[in-house]
């Protein structure tokens, strides 16, 4: 129990960064280069304009993974056959068929880079995109954590990059969106139209996804327009 006219000690000033539990996390996008023994680089390099689509992942044991998939294809073509004979894939089912592409479901080894996030206690944000065997993932972390991170990326990919990284602010953008908003903007950001340059054009794009150029063009703007009002102000 204080005694009276005891004055209460003034408290430390915390570091630049830091909440009240220590450092505030960061949003950090990575752009790491797959190895060939990772199936889903070798089929979005033999195959130009292809993307895989990663949407989770589960471990079944220590060497193998299950994984849902969208391959994102730019024409028809016989992709379930194509991943089937890739040698890292044991098993493969086609879910679904969209106008831009399959749903698969795929057994395979797991990637080595599993490990590396296993042992950091960090996590990758689903889904994420490989494409031309480029993987692009979101972690949020402290920033001294996502420095370790990428150092321990680049020891078995060393042309792994730090893309972009800012501050996590609470409130910042998440849930704004329709389900049906979030799905197109996913969807149009897979095909790569909002590449610069564009990879796809609207008119394309709606024609892939079965819808008229104009609807697609006021629900992406819909959605850009929330997602811009809603986004983090970072002093």
């Amino acid at each position: 129990m204080a005694r009276k006219g005891d004055r209460p000690k003034p408290a430390k000033p915390r570091p630049s960064g830091e909440g009240p539990r220590g450092p505030a996390p960061s949003i950090c996008r990575l752009r790491v280069p797959l190895p060939d023994s990772a199936w889903v680089a070798r089929l979005t390099r033999e195959n130009p304009g292809l993307r895989v689509e990663v949407m989770s992942r589960l471990d079944l044991d220590r060497g193998r993974s299950l994984s849902d998939v969208r391959v994102h294809a730019p024409a028809p073509g016989p992709w379930l056959e194509a991943v089937r004979a890739l040698p890292p894939v044991e098993e493969a089912e086609e879910l679904e068929a969209t106008a831009d592409g399959i749903h698969l479901r795929v057994v395979h080894r797991t990637s080595p880079f599993v490990a590396i996030f296993r042992e950091l206690r960090l996590m990758r944000r689903f889904p994420f995109v490989i494409d031309a065997g480029v993987a692009s993932w979101v972690v949020v972390a402290p920033e001294r954590k996502i420095r370790e991170l990428l150092a321990q990326l680049q020891k078995a990919a060393p042309s792994a990059t730090l893309a972009s990284i800012r501050r996590a602010v609470p409130g910042g953008g998440d849930g704004v969106l329709t389900a049906r908003q979030a799905d197109l903007l996913r969807r149009a950001m897979a095909a790569g139209y909002f590449e610069v340059p564009r990879r796809i054009s609207l008119t394309e794009l709606a024609a892939r996804l079965d819808l008229s150029a104009s609807s697609l063009s006021e629900t992406l703007a819909v959605a850009e327009k929330k997602l811009l009002e809603n986004w983090p102000r970072i002093a």
